[in-house]
């Protein structure tokens, strides 16, 4: 990763959702992972009870690196909320943040059922390295999502990239609202999926009541895509979330944008400032699913195994007065 793990600086902010949000007060705790070992298991306990308790009121957790100003060009430490680089020494993504998914009956998650802890997350060489495989003749997939949520008037970042295509592959990075109603009336925002009827795109999509209805699932996404695009290069991927609009981007080139139409409130047309939306990271599988072909389409075994490299992942608190503009 580019970012080098020195220090970590945890926020606290005013639990008050939907409206942007200052952190009031921050505490910085540099460590030295080489120095002594029982330093290090306290910080790390403390730092979980922390981290669990900004959540459990409504807060977020900020987890920035020190020398993080001179990677992030415009942006400084006093708006950076979160920022993880994955160069820990643990093997595994710290659990005060990240969860491992799980499964359910649907496309993406039918087949984390089968897998064993953590044999398809790993930190290694700077990434969080995302597996999906076939293993004894059953499929698995590799995932986790935050456990922290972060409010309106931010902008998720993620550079990542794909080890290579895999036909049927589902891997997606994508946000999804903690503590809305049934889905999709909290809303979901794609910022990066692929699949192989499309293989030379990537899709960012929105899902909302308004959008998919009752039953449906296909949500809007961007019309003009890059059709010649290699997701197996690495890229950031981004959306800026406020009350205005949701923003598109890879690259730091905006993509497309959906726009708040401040319809009445019961038609959930923009849930997207109502809940903080956490962070999810997968590769997964499709296949059939019930007796039905899922979008990601037929598996190809030929293809397996194939990763997610995640280079890192943060979160910006946007500037007030340019939301407003």
């Amino acid at each position: 990763s580019a970012v080098p793990a020195t220090s970590i600086l945890l926020a606290s902010v005013e639990p008050t959702f939907p409206e942007p949000i200052t952190p009031t007060f921050r505490v910085i705790i540099t460590h030295d992972l080489s120095n002594l070992f029982l330093i290090f298991l306290i910080y790390n306990h403390m730092r979980s009870i922390l981290c669990y308790l900004l959540f459990a009121i409504g807060g977020t957790v900020t987890y920035v690196c020190a020398e993080e100003k001179e990677q992030i060009g415009s942006d400084t430490l006093e708006n950076i909320l979160f920022v993880d680089d994955f160069d820990a020494k643990c093997i595994v993504p710290d659990t005060a943040i990240w969860k491992l998914c799980t499964y359910a009956n649907n496309a993406w998650s039918q087949y984390f059922r089968g897998v064993d802890g953590y044999e398809n997350v790993k930190v290694e060489e700077g990434y969080l390295k995302l597996r999906a495989c076939k293993d004894n003749g059953t499929y698995k997939n590799g995932g986790v999502f935050s456990k922290i949520g972060f409010p309106c008037g931010t902008r998720l970042e993620v550079k990542a990239r794909l080890t290579k295509l895999v036909r049927g592959g589902f891997p997606a990075i994508w946000q999804m609202p903690i503590g809305a109603p049934e889905w999709p009336r909290g809303g979901e925002i794609d910022l990066m999926e692929w699949v192989q009827g499309s293989p030379k795109q990537i899709f960012q999509t929105v899902h909302t009541f308004y959008i998919n209805g009752e039953n449906g699932s296909a949500g809007v996404t961007n019309k003009e895509a890059d059709k010649n695009f290699d997701v197996t290069k690495d890229h950031v991927y981004a959306v800026q979330r406020t009350e205005k609009e949701l923003i598109f981007y890879v690259d730091g080139k905006e993509t497309w944008k959906y726009e708040n139409q401040h319809l009445d409130k019961e038609k959930l047309q923009y849930p997207f400032c109502e809940y903080p939306f956490n962070i999810i990271l997968n590769f997964s599988l499709g296949g059939e699913l019930n007796g039905m072909m899922t979008w990601p389409g037929e598996i190809h075994d030929e293809d397996l195994p194939g990763e997610m490299w995640v280079d890192w992942v943060r979160v910006v608190l946007l500037d007030n007065n340019k939301i407003n503009e």
